[in-house]
């Protein structure tokens, strides 16, 4: 990812098939919001995204402000009756 630049919304790199995932806006919002965290993230701690991307403790720190912040991190399970 080049620096300074986040994909999110219809940005993000999708084919014709899985576009269909990305289409519907609880998906994008959730995208919008994740990026928006990011952007956030990493002005407070002076890094560029990719230096959170690259994984380890920045990472799960950053999956935790996620998290508190309200953000889906994963589909919620479904059970039938």
């Amino acid at each position: 990812m080049a620096a300074g630049r986040l994909r999110i919304c219809k940005n993000i790199g999708a084919t014709h098939i899985t576009n269909g995932c990305y289409r519907l806006h609880p998906v994008e919002w959730n995208i919008g919001e994740a990026a928006g965290t990011l952007a956030a993230y990493c002005l407070d701690k002076r890094l560029e995204a990719g230096q959170v991307y690259e994984g380890g403790q920045r990472l799960s720190d950053f999956q935790d402000e996620l998290t508190r912040a309200g953000v889906e991190l994963a589909r919620p399970e479904v059970k039938g009756y």
